[in-house]
């Protein structure tokens, strides 16, 4: 199965999750390995648009392969609360994925993307021992189309 990352060159070619060590996110809180990956680029770029108040420049997409025969968590959307989807980030989304890490059953983690629940970001505990099983396939530039975002100021 492939997934999918964007970000800034050399970051974006770390796989250990060193960035949730120092930023928090929807599903962690600051201090936490942890990688975010998407089922589709397409997804990836939606996923960093949403979190980016202007457009994204010098971006670099990430293709990253695991074993088709996987196992993985999956969560629901119908397993979380009402304001999954808002800001601040409800704390109980943040419990789920440490309980995730913590009992260590599986490597990934399949959760909805708060901008497309219908589609799958996937969390990679990079201390998982089938963390080793991860392969970077390609690493890319990719330049962002500037009619995604206005410049502040535009339309």
């Amino acid at each position: 199965m492939r997934l999918y990352r964007l970000g800034k060159f050399p970051y974006i070619q770390d796989t250990t999750g060193q960035g949730g060590l120092y930023y928090s996110g929807r599903w962690h809180e600051k201090g936490v390995q942890i990688l975010y990956t998407s089922e589709h680029l397409s997804l990836a770029k939606l996923e960093v648009l949403a979190n980016s108040p202007s457009l994204p420049r010098n971006y670099f997409a990430l293709t990253l392969e695991i074993p088709d025969d996987t196992p993985f968590q999956k969560v629901a959307v119908d397993e979380l609360p009402a304001n999954w989807q808002e800001m601040p980030y409800p704390l109980e989304l943040a419990q789920l994925a440490r309980t995730w890490l913590e009992e260590g059953k599986f490597w990934i983690l399949r959760v909805p993307s708060a901008h497309a629940p219908t589609e799958w970001n996937y969390l990679l505990n990079p201390l998982h021992p089938d963390h080793r099983q991860l392969r970077v396939v390609s690493v890319e530039p990719h330049p962002f189309d500037a009619r995604l975002k206005s410049e502040p100021g535009g339309n």
